[in-house]
């Protein structure tokens, strides 16, 4: 059983915190603009004390917990019943905090045909959502994936941050180095003959009609494999009888070796996107104000990656940059 990589966060430093966050969203700054802003940071004293946990995880590891980091925030309401309805004002303090935080990983970005293009995503279950396979998802389990594995600019982390979570439905997480995968399978999953969709997430009915590209599902990196996954929007470019194979068993080797988050609020949780898939088991939604509540947070840092992603088009999918609240084009 992996070992879950957790820390606490003492009280002062929950305060410092809070404090920085209120004094920025009291100038009228929001989550999603506070990095536009070049003097938006964390006070360095508080970065400082923050600078052991605030760290990439290990990649053999692949995701790192802070418990209690958001936990001095006041309430931000009830859930709301969709992502566009969440009152941005009355989360401005706690989005701005959790933005900051993020910026110490790298470049805080968001896609401009996801969620309206913002930056702090709110991931709630919604009705007529409930058995598809995206965040806003209930009844059904939320299957393995790394997250926008269909485009070649996706996040290198993943920031989650646990709002309201009454019924301890915590996140499920497996790593390709538990898989242990040998070196036969590794070889055909190093080949490029999976193409990869887009989410239902995204506002975009074009990408079905793009040519599809084949990308690898694993890659080699400095002492360890990438994964890059998301069956339930995949196409397998090959009727090789041997990558088929492996690619299943790849399946039920990251199911084999998962485990679960615990999240409670004020939590936060950094995925490793290149090492770790994740999901979530399924739950009853009341609808009623008190259901699970996710923020979500994407972050490119200084990362390689295989060099035949670049000649990909990422089905026409821009990014919108936090630090200047421009889209960014690919060069």
């Amino acid at each position: 059983m992996p070992v879950l990589d957790s820390h606490d966060v003492d009280v002062e430093s929950r305060r410092a915190l809070v404090t920085a966050a209120e004094e920025l969203a009291a100038g009228g700054l929001l989550g999603d603009s506070v990095l536009a802003d070049p003097a938006a940071r964390l006070p360095e004293p508080l970065a400082e004390r923050l600078a052991d946990v605030l760290r990439p995880p290990a990649p053999g590891v692949g995701h790192r917990v802070v418990r209690g980091l958001f936990a001095g925030f006041t309430d931000p309401g009830p859930t709301p019943l969709h992502w566009r309805e969440t009152d941005r004002e009355r989360c401005a303090a706690l989005d701005i905090a959790l933005v900051l935080v993020a910026a110490r990983f790298g470049r805080v970005f968001g896609w401009t045909d996801q969620q309206d293009g913002r930056i702090v995503h709110n991931i709630v279950p919604s009705p007529g959502c409930e058995a598809m396979q995206i965040g806003s998802s209930s009844t059904t389990e939320l299957a393995w994936h790394t997250e926008d594995a269909f485009h070649p600019d996706r996040a290198d982390l993943l920031l989650l941050v646990c709002v309201r979570n009454p019924d301890g439905i915590g996140s499920r997480l497996s790593t390709v180095s538990s898989a242990g995968l040998d070196e036969r399978d590794i070889r055909h999953l190093l080949r490029p003959e999976v193409a990869i969709l887009p989410d239902d997430s995204y506002e975009d009915d074009t990408a079905a009609a793009r040519e599809p590209v084949g990308m690898a599902t694993l890659w080699e990196r400095e002492g360890s494999l990438g994964l890059r996954y998301d069956p339930s929007y995949s196409r397998l470019l090959t009727d090789d009888e041997e990558f088929r194979d492996a690619y299943g068993r790849l399946g039920r080797a990251l199911e084999a070796g998962s485990f679960g988050v615990p999240l409670a609020p004020g939590d936060l949780v950094v995925i490793d996107n290149d090492a770790a898939v994740h999901g979530r088991t399924a739950f009853r939604p009341r609808y009623d104000g008190t259901d699970r509540w996710l923020k979500r947070i994407l972050v490119r840092s200084p990362r390689q990656r295989p060099a035949r992603e670049s000649l990909e088009h990422g089905y026409g999918q821009r990014q919108v940059d936090a630090h200047g609240g421009r889209p960014v084009l690919r060069v």
